[in-house]
C-alpha cells in the first residue's frame, strides 16, 4: 500500500509539474523581453505617428520616402473591425497629401468595377452582389464595415478634385464572368484604358478581366496578380498605388518558405523595384476576430451552428500568441488607440534580433508566420491597435466564443465608418 501511495504521490507531482510547465514555459520569452528594452522603446517613441481614425487630418506626416513610394501596402490578418477604419484614414491621408493614388486592391477586376460603379453613381446593386457572394462563402471580406468604408469613400470622392479621386483596380483572380460582362457592357465606346477618369479605370479593369479569361482556368492567384500589376505599370509607369492586403501578401521577406507579393514587387526586377512601403497591423490589449466557423473546431461553435465566430486574437498573449517585444510597443503607445511605428532606418535596433518578428505561444503550433529575417526586413512600419472588435458579418449568424464582443473595440472606429 505504501508503495502504491508513493507512486500515486509521484504521479500527482508529475501532473502538477506538467501543468505548471504548460503555463510557465510561454512566460519565458516575456521575461526575456523585459531586459534590454531601453533602445527599442527609445526608438519607437522617437519614430511614432498617432493615427486618429476619426480625424485623418490629424495624422502627422510620415517620412518623405513614404509619399514617394510607388505602392503603399496596408496588411492585416482579416477579421478585425479597426483595420477598416485605419484603411479609410490612410486613404484620406494619402489623397490629401499626394501624389494621387489608385487603390490597387485584393479584388478581381469585375469586383473593382462594381466598387467604382458605386463610387461614381451611388448605385448599390453591383456592390451588394459582391458582398452577397462573399457572405455565401462565409468569407471575411463580407462584412458591414467594409461596405460602410465604401460609403465613406464615395463621400470623400465628392470632396476631391478629379486627379485625386479614389478608384479601384482589381488584380486578383476573376470571380464572376457575368458581372464582368454586365459592367463592361455599359462602358462608353472608344474609352482608352488608363487612370485619368472613372471611365478609363473601368476600361482598364475590363481589360484585366479579358486578360484573365485568356489564362488557363487552373492558374494560381499570383499567376494573375503579378502579370496584372505588370500591365498596370505598362499603362502608366509613373502611377502611384495604395491598397489593403492580407498579412502574407504585405510582407517584404520570405514567409514560411514562400515569397509574398510585397517582396516580389520590391526586389530587383520587380514591378515597383525598391519603391514598396508596407504598414503591418498588429492588434494587442484585447482583440476579437471574426472567423468563418467552418475554419474552426466544431467544439467552439456553441449550440447554434453559426456561420462565424468571434475569436480572441491578440498578439500579446504569452500563453496563446505573442509577438516578441510587444511590451515595448505597448509602453511606447501612451494613451493612443492606434499608432504607427517605423522600424526601418540605419540606427534601428530592429535591424537585428527577433523583436517584432518572432511569435511565441501555443497558437503558433497550429498556424504561424515564420519570417526570414529581423523586423526591419519584414515591414517598414507596424501599426499597433489597442483593442479591436471583430467585423460585423454582412449576413448570417455568429457565436461569440469570447463572451466579450459587446465590450471591446475603439469607439472612434464606429465614428469613422458611420
Amino acid at each position: 500500500m505504501r508503495i502504491l501511495l508513493k507512486l500515486l504521490a509521484g504521479l500527482f507531482g508529475l501532473i502538477v509539474l506538467g501543468i505548471t510547465a504548460v503555463f510557465a514555459l510561454p512566460q519565458w520569452p516575456t521575461l526575456q523581453d523585459r531586459f534590454g528594452s531601453g533602445p527599442y522603446q527609445a526608438w519607437l517613441s522617437e519614430n511614432r505617428t498617432e493615427i486618429n481614425v476619426a480625424n485623418a487630418g490629424a495624422i502627422a506626416a510620415f517620412d518623405p520616402e513614404v509619399y514617394q513610394s510607388r505602392f503603399i501596402i496596408l496588411s492585416e490578418i482579416h477579421g478585425y473591425r479597426a483595420v477598416q477604419a485605419i484603411d479609410l484614414a490612410l486613404v484620406r491621408h494619402f489623397a490629401e497629401n499626394g501624389p494621387g493614388r489608385t487603390y490597387l486592391a485584393e479584388l478581381g477586376p469585375e469586383q473593382a468595377m462594381a466598387f467604382n460603379h458605386y463610387l461614381a453613381t451611388g448605385d448599390e446593386q453591383p456592390i451588394r452582389a459582391v458582398f452577397d457572394a462573399w457572405a455565401e462563402q462565409t468569407a471575411q471580406w463580407g462584412n458591414v464595415e467594409f461596405f460602410q468604408k465604401l460609403v465613406a469613400m464615395r463621400a470623400l470622392n465628392a470632396s476631391l478634385p478629379d486627379n485625386l479621386k479614389i478608384w479601384f483596380v482589381g488584380v486578383d483572380k476573376l470571380r464572376s464572368t457575368d458581372q464582368l460582362a454586365a459592367l463592361s457592357a455599359v462602358l462608353p465606346e472608344g474609352v482608352a484604358a488608363g487612370f485619368e477618369s472613372f471611365e478609363s479605370v473601368q476600361a482598364l479593369n475590363a481589360e484585366l478581366g479579358r486578360l484573365a479569361l485568356e489564362r488557363p482556368e487552373e492558374s494560381g492567384r499570383y499567376e494573375h496578380i503579378l502579370p496584372n500589376i505588370e500591365h498596370l505599370v505598362s499603362v502608366d509607369p509613373s502611377r502611384h498605388f495604395y491598397g489593403l492586403w492580407g498579412l502574407f501578401h504585405g510582407t517584404k521577406t520570405t514567409v514560411n518558405g514562400a515569397d509574398p507579393l510585397a517582396l516580389r514587387l520590391n526586389r530587383a526586377g520587380g514591378a515597383f523595384e525598391g519603391s514598396v512601403t508596407t504598414f503591418t497591423t498588429m492588434c494587442i490589449d484585447g482583440c476579437l476576430n471574426m472567423m468563418p466557423a467552418r475554419a474552426m473546431p466544431s467544439a467552439l461553435h456553441g449550440n447554434d451552428n453559426p456561420d462565424y465566430l468571434y475569436m480572441p486574437m491578440s498578439f500579446d498573449s504569452a500563453l496563446l500568441q505573442r509577438v516578441r517585444g510587444s511590451n515595448d510597443v505597448r509602453a511606447s503607445m501612451g494613451d493612443a488607440s492606434v499608432t504607427a511605428f517605423k522600424v526601418i532606418g540605419p540606427e534601428s535596433p530592429y535591424n537585428d534580433g527577433v523583436r517584432l518578428s518572432e511569435l511565441t505561444g501555443y497558437m503558433t503550433m497550429m498556424q504561424s508566420f515564420e519570417y526570414g529575417g529581423p523586423a526591419s526586413e519584414v515591414t517598414d512600419c507596424f501599426i499597433a491597435i489597442r483593442g479591436s472588435a471583430g467585423l460585423t458579418p454582412w449576413s448570417g449568424s455568429f457565436h461569440d466564443v469570447s463572451g466579450i464582443a459587446d465590450t471591446v473595440g475603439i469607439p472612434e472606429v464606429a465614428e469613422a465608418l458611420n
